[in-house]
């Protein structure tokens, strides 16, 4: 009897242990995602205005060009046309001569600082075999000024959103110049050369091809926007 006591003594405490509940695992905690940093811009722009130019204009070309090219966009105050920029035989002001005068107020800044000018007064250079070639626009590529003008751009435009969209385009145009763009094949992309025809800009869907966004990326990558 002595031993059957103990034997189920013995038996009782094992059945008591293999019923302890075993304790579970701690739930692994979740990796915080490490935040990815800014690349910060592409480059950025100068927006200089020539005599008076419409606020709202202005500001869909601020707005277009950080958008499409992830540029940051400062606006300046107006400047007055300069004088030696007039083409008395045309009545228009060299567009060549407003780079020039572009270029001079950013002596001393970075690269990937570039200025924009805009006027309502209509613009030339010598382009297409012609010394003095009516223009949207004028950009150097790979450089750092560029002029647009409203003046070609309003004709027949149908309303204000169109000749915003006929604006902004030629802007996104010009300065993708400036950033190592040229002119390209690609269907209706913004960087097609519209040889003198606002038909060519009203077909454009106002946006880099894909092609043209690789070779921006290539040419004008974000990690290398910061002033420098």
């Amino acid at each position: 009897m002595r031993t059957a006591a103990l034997l189920l003594l013995w038996f009782g405490c094992d059945a008591s242990e293999a019923q302890a509940p075993a304790s579970s695992p701690a739930a692994p905690q979740p990796v915080p995602a490490m935040a990815q940093p800014d690349p910060g811009p592409r480059a950025h722009v100068k927006l200089v205005t020539f005599g008076p130019f419409p606020a709202e204009l202005r500001a869909a070309v601020a707005e277009g060009l950080q958008a499409e090219l992830q540029v940051e966009v400062a606006r300046l105050p107006p400047m007055d046309l300069p004088a030696d920029a007039y083409y008395p035989p045309r009545r228009r002001y060299r567009a060549d001569r407003l780079l020039d005068h572009l270029r001079m107020h950013l002596d001393g800044e970075p690269s990937s600082v570039k200025a924009l000018g805009l006027t309502t007064v209509d613009i030339s250079t010598s382009a297409h075999g012609h010394s003095d070639w009516g223009v949207f626009g004028l950009g150097d590529l790979g450089g750092r000024a560029s002029v647009i003008s409203t003046f070609r751009l309003r004709r027949r435009a149908r309303d204000t959103e169109h000749l915003r969209f006929r604006v902004v385009t030629t802007a996104i145009h010009e300065i993708g110049h400036t950033l190592g763009l040229p002119h390209c094949t690609e269907d209706r992309c913004v960087m097609n050369d519209a040889h003198g025809s606002i038909a060519t800009v009203d077909r454009s869907t106002g946006h880099l091809g894909p092609a043209c966004r690789r070779q921006l990326e290539r040419r004008a990558p974000r990690s290398l926007g910061a002033v420098r």
